[in-house]
């Protein structure tokens, strides 16, 4: 054999070796171990099945092998149990958790990344005793949520109709209740994945409902009151409350919510997502796996069921939100109760400004392979009361971002009546979300260049939503923005204002002397005047006296607006060059009436965009998430790659003149 046809061959053989690493990439990043206990009472019924379909799960193109594993009867959960474990069930246990067990699943959660499942029963026959090991077991681990000691029921004759077509509301039986997979809309939480796919209805055989307990431990409605990191997921509908055995229930009252007194809504599935631990605790009023019927059920008593779709996508959704990751580039803490502006301005007498809906408390910046991640929270969101297509009503929030590009920026803050030093690349403006138009003609949220070009409306590539923990994110599209590689030295002007439709720029307005019902009030009358006075409620700053001496900076008898300084960039020397001029016109003295905003906007003197060109040196302290690199399938291409051009390269290579 020769030398060439021998260097060959080893080539080829390397690619052949390097095909199956390809595809051993593709198809199979990582195992989640998945741990079913049995060891509290609970039975198995259809926990064979789910184990032999539910084998793995891809998420954003990466397959997860699913190791099962099953905590056998009087086993202890412990800490060496758990070591590994990714994923706990627990389906109806029958005995109690003693504390050290309790101790350990909580110690486990907040080793970040886990999902725990709880299920109990309703309270007939033996359900007592189920409810009680739930319910303690999350008063032990902090969990709010808990199962109300009672029954649900509905009328067989009943229905509802459920993605367009008509389901009884039980199975023949007014005990044999049928959830329906409804849940709510965090995208963050990427709750979409819980109804994919799903258009029928899921079986709760004899279940509960759930409630939740507050810190001072009074009960409360989830369907009408809810706290931050709670998510509805699957609903009863046109039911009703029974109280089967003592003790009494904690917060339907059968008196109110028994049969006759009407046709009720309850939650049969929710979840408590931990943000501080990316943990997941999902509650649910009977189990997927041990019951008399299980979840899994795929039809009974003649009507067709989504169990099985149902349980594959709770799984899938465990897996996406413990491996999810993205990296924190930008963390600012803002004082709380500095939400009066200038120092002085007072919220307005309507009892729906509640207290602390506009005080920021913490503004960052997150990122993953896709997306650029920007997270106000508040002290408190209000609730939402006029049902803001985002998740909130009241805050009008904008977010001046600055660049390191050496782009033309712009130092108008439209609405807001202050200029931004030393200007911004791009303006997010995130606002409650009626209708289809964008910010400022409509009340759909927007982000703007500093030429004041519209990059985007909200969904085109954008989008915005209230998330757990009383925080409005917004979620930009990498292909939106410039320089985003160097987003750890990007800097950030956040402004919160209050929302008001029929505002200029949707901005409430500010008068002097006592608050109105709609109106802020305490503002500076001379500033008024001047049409200088800010309309900021709260400032991203270090201190609550830094945002007043800022926000205080205007000239009312020059009629110079105050100044805001970008947070995170270096104090730069500048040198300013116009290199056009927009301006924005606004119409003041306008008073409107209506059931959702009722105000007068103060007349304002609405600043000239003026775009400069300002080299600019941005720093700032980034706390970062890392995570070790594996071996990617552009890396494997890569050596493909090579291997084939050193093939083809000898191969053709002409031989040596002969010397």
């Amino acid at each position: 054999m020769s030398t060439k046809i021998l260097v060959t061959s080893i080539l080829l053989a390397l690619l052949l070796a390097t095909i199956p690493l390809l595809t051993i990439s593709n198809a199979q990043v990582g195992t989640i171990t998945i741990a079913v206990d049995l060891g509290h009472g609970e039975k198995d019924k259809y926990l064979n099945y789910i184990m032999g379909n539910i084998t793995q799960v891809t998420i954003d193109g990466k397959t997860y092998s699913v190791k099962w594993v099953t905590i056998a009867n009087n086993t202890p959960i412990t800490p060496d149990l758990l070591a590994n474990v990714d994923i706990l069930l627990i389906g109806q246990p029958t005995t109690g958790f003693t504390p050290d067990e309790m101790n350990a699943i909580l110690d486990w959660l907040k080793k970040g990344n886990k999902a725990l499942y709880v299920a109990g029963d309703s309270d007939y026959g033996s359900g007592p005793a189920s409810i009680s090991a739930v319910n303690d077991l999350l008063e032990y681990i902090g969990v709010k949520l808990r199962l109300e000691h009672a029954g649900v029921y509905s009328d067989p004759n009943y229905t509802y109709t459920y993605k367009g077509k008509v389901y009884p509301t039980c199975a023949a039986a007014y005990y044999r209740m049928l959830a329906f997979v409804e849940p709510d809309n965090v995208p963050y939480l990427f709750t979409s994945m819980l109804d994919e796919g799903i258009t029928k209805p899921i079986l709760m055989h004899g279940p509960t409902v759930l409630i939740f307990v507050d810190e001072t431990g009074a009960y409360h409605d989830p369907v009408n009151e809810t706290y931050p990191g709670l998510i509805r997921i699957a609903w009863y509908h046109m039911a009703y409350i029974t109280d089967n055995q003592p003790p009494a229930p904690y917060k339907y009252d059968p008196l109110l919510y028994g049969q006759g007194t009407g046709n009720w809504s309850f939650i049969g599935y929710a979840a408590e997502y931990w943000d501080k631990y990316n943990s997941v605790i999902t509650v649910a009023g009977e189990s997927l796996y041990g019951d008399y019927e299980p979840a899994w059920a795929s039809s009974y008593y003649g009507v067709e069921l989504d169990g099985p779709k149902f349980v594959t996508n709770l799984v899938a959704w465990w897996v996406k939100i413990i491996t999810y990751r993205r990296t924190e580039v930008f963390s600012f803490s803002d004082p709380e109760g500095d939400d009066n502006g200038i120092g002085t301005l007072k919220y307005p007498t309507n009892p729906v400004f509640k207290p602390g809906v506009f005080d920021l408390l913490k503004f960052q910046v997150f990122t993953d392979d896709n997306y650029v991640y920007f997270r106000a929270t508040f002290k408190n969101l209000g609730g939402n009361p006029w049902n803001g297509p985002n998740g909130f009503s009241l805050q009008h929030l904008q977010i001046y971002v600055l660049t390191t590009a050496k782009l033309a920026v712009n130092k108008t803050a439209p609405g807001l009546n202050v200029e931004i030093n030393p200007g911004w690349h791009y303006l997010i403006v995130a606002i409650p979300g009626w209708g289809d138009t964008p910010w400022p003609d409509g009340e759909v949220s927007a982000i703007y260049s500093s030429t004041g070009s519209l990059v985007a409306k909200q969904g085109d590539k954008f989008s915005v939503y209230a998330v757990p923990g009383e925080a409005i994110e917004v979620k930009v599209d990498k292909s939106l923005l410039t320089d985003v590689d160097n987003i750890e030295k990007w800097g950030f002007v956040v402004a919160v204002a209050s929302y008001d439709g029929y505002g200029s720029y949707k901005v409430r307005g500010v008068v002097a002397g006592d608050p109105q019902e709609w109106l802020f009030g305490g503002a500076d009358s001379l500033a008024l005047l001047a049409g200088v006075h800010p309309l900021i409620i709260d400032l991203l700053a270090p201190t609550a006296n830094e945002q007043y001496k800022m926000l205080k900076s205007y000239d009312a008898t020059a009629k110079k607006l105050a100044v805001v300084s970008v947070l995170g960039a270096a104090p730069p020397t500048v040198t300013t060059t116009v290199t056009s001029t927009v301006t924005v016109t606004t119409t003041s003295e306008i008073t409107k009436t209506t059931e959702r905003v009722v105000t007068t906007v103060v007349p304002t003197t609405v600043p000239t965009i003026v775009p400069t060109t300002v080299p600019i040196t941005v720093s700032t302290t980034v706390s970062t998430t890392v995570t070790q690199t594996e071996m990617t399938t552009t890396v494997v291409t890569g050596i493909l790659a090579l291997i084939i051009g050193l093939i083809i390269g000898y191969a053709v290579k002409k031989p040596s003149p002969k010397k």
